[in-house]
């Protein structure tokens, strides 16, 4: 038996919907934030790999004119090898290497030249290398002149006073300052790829972290619902899952309550095996249930052979009434096929019993058995309009209330009586469907 509560504080029914609404728009956004943060952090993963790259390529730039400057200077030493070996020895032999290492000196130059075009001070040293590296060349070239020519003391004494020497200093020392700079540039590209790896890799962790998190949030609600689930009617289990506790409290609201009943089920029992009966109850609550969500009711739960079906949630309309009228007659025409379609049992008969009013809905039980229920005097009054389908003998009995909020447009109905119900003191009117609308 369903009866209300006494002296149970319960809020309003908009502020319960209020904070039902809050709590589902948070999770909503709460799961969204994090569906963005993961896109974001991805976004900015796969950006600190692509930077990443581009560093290493200016740290490969950076040895490479490392190792250009050390040709160019290779070339001008050998250049300068092979002028001594020609003066000291006069030995043609020498100006292969010595020409050879010019030409090696022009294409290197240009290939450094070619690196360093966006570092304008690395353009100015090279400029001053190149101006350098003519001069030295055109002393070189004079002291083989004067060996050709004869004159090897005039020779000698060019190498000997050193000009060559102080030239070739000053080239030593202006490349020696170029690769300090490229090594100055090579230290900060390292210090900045190290940073952005270690960045990366910080991203990349957040990202695993932030899905590890997704993940387990994801089970556990699939979890939450599906235990929800097995406790709960289906059209309420998933939005329930989102009003956390709340529901809890319950809320006060109108809605129209329908108890369905079968008649003549012990009957039924003694002529059926247990299996035979089993299939028998599911196609009877399969009817019931299809039938509650074709009218847009929801079947709170089934005792036994009966059901109780509440047209007003999860949130209430103002067709509610009219939706369980029709709902009731439309169950009545479905059992009615049924029986024509039943090969020599003895006909189905169902009662339906259906009130309008205030009512109490939420959750009632421990957290290892839950229960989504309706309390109140309303359940109690469709109950007793169901039980006294049986004395009056017809299929449906509907209270005053529920057919005034029915309003126009659900068929005529005859009054039955106004006696009062059983267990009851007050009179009330109840109806029933004219035949022809039944």
């Amino acid at each position: 038996m369903h009866t209300a509560k006494g002296g149970h504080t319960l809020k309003g029914f908009w502020d319960t919907m209020l904070r039902f609404t809050i709590v589902r728009s948070r999770t909503v956004t709460w799961m969204s934030a994090g569906f963005a943060a993961l896109i974001l952090m991805t976004v900015i993963a796969v950006a600190g790999f692509l930077y990443q790259q581009h560093g290493s390529d200016a740290v490969r730039h950076t040895v490479e004119v490392d190792a250009r400057l050390s040709r160019v200077l290779s070339s001008l030493q050998d250049a300068e090898t092979g002028q001594r070996g020609f003066v000291i020895s006069d030995d043609e032999a020498f100006l292969a290497p010595y020409i050879d290492s010019r030409a090696a000196f022009d294409r290197n130059l240009d290939r450094l030249r070619d690196l360093v075009l966006d570092n304008p001070e690395q353009l100015a040293q090279l400029s001053r290398l190149r101006a350098f590296a003519k001069q030295f060349e055109v002393e070189l070239d004079t002291s083989v002149a004067l060996r050709r020519a004869g004159d090897a003391a005039g020779s000698a004494r060019l190498v000997t006073e050193g000009q060559g020497k102080r030239t070739m200093d000053a080239i030593r020392a202006l490349v020696q300052e170029m690769e300090q700079h490229e090594a100055g540039l090579l230290d900060e590209r390292q210090a900045v790829v190290s940073r952005i790896a270690l960045a990366v890799w910080a991203a990349v962790a957040a990202v695993v972290t932030l899905l590890a998190v997704l993940a387990t949030t994801a089970v556990r609600e699939a979890g939450r619902r599906a235990s929800l689930a097995r406790f709960l009617p289906e059209e309420l289990s998933d939005q329930l899952a989102d009003a956390d506790d709340s529901l809890r409290v319950g809320r006060r609201q109108n809605a129209a309550v329908a108890f369905v009943d079968m008649r003549g089920s012990t009957t039924l029992a003694e002529n059926l095996d247990p299996h035979e009966l089993s299939v028998f109850l599911t196609s009877f609550r399969r009817r019931v249930m299809r039938i509650a969500r074709l009218r847009g009711g929801v079947v709170d739960k089934f005792l036994g052979d009966g059901a109780l079906v509440v047209f007003g949630l999860p949130e209430p309309r103002p067709d509610d009434a009219a939706r369980a009228l029709a709902f009731a007659k439309d169950l009545v025409e479905v059992i009615a096929r049924w029986n024509v379609k039943s090969d020599g049992q003895p006909p189905i008969r169902i009662g339906v019993g259906i009130h309008y009013g205030d009512l109490f809905c939420g959750i009632i039980g421990e957290d290892t058995r839950l229960e989504f229920t309706v309390l109140g005097d309303t359940v109690n009054v469709a109950a007793r309009l169901e039980q006294a389908t049986k004395a009056h003998g017809v299929p449906i009995l509907v209270s005053q209330a529920a057919r005034d909020a029915a309003g126009k447009g659900v068929g005529r109905w005859r009054e039955v009586s106004r006696t009062p119900l059983r267990g009851r003191a007050e009179a009330m009117a109840y109806f029933t469907p004219l035949e022809s609308d039944e």
